[in-house]
């Protein structure tokens, strides 16, 4: 109570000051929070993932990866009894590895720029199974994990 009535009997400078102490404070703890986020983002050579969309129906259809810096898009086409694989990016890639479940990593090939690429599958997408990709951008790396679903 004596703390009280001495909040009441203390000036207006005071007053203010108590009151906005602990919401600058908390201001502060969360813009550190997002500034120090957004700097480990532009650090160059960080493995980031890619989130893959929910409509993703990698057999039938286009699989559509995002993230901040990029997004991709990934479909699986038979032609004449093969597979292939192509990927589409909103940015130039300097290279991207694929593999199809516990096989070996395959370097995919460009197709004339460096935002479209292509590859002919060894071994064939079945349904369930996981196809793996490793991209490497212009600074950063991304990886992406895709079951093959219809």
């Amino acid at each position: 109570m004596k703390l009280l009535k001495r909040f009441y009997q203390s000036g207006r400078h005071v007053k203010l000051a108590v009151i906005l102490a602990p919401l600058l404070a908390i201001g502060g703890y969360i813009l550190t929070g997002i500034y120090l986020d957004e700097k480990i983002e532009e650090q160059p050579g960080i493995t980031k993932a890619l989130m893959l969309q929910p409509d993703c129906h990698l057999l039938t259809g286009v699989c559509e990866l995002l993230h901040r810096e990029i997004a991709a898009n990934i479909a699986i086409e038979e032609k004449q009894g093969k597979q292939l694989v192509y990927l589409a990016s909103s940015v130039p890639l300097k290279g991207i590895l694929l593999s199809v479940g516990d096989g070996e990593p395959a370097s995919m090939l460009s197709r004339g720029t460096a935002k479209r690429w292509v590859l002919e599958l060894q071994q064939p997408v079945t349904e369930n199974t996981v196809i793996r990709l490793a991209i490497a951008g212009g600074k950063n790396r991304f990886f992406a994990e895709i079951p093959a679903i219809r």
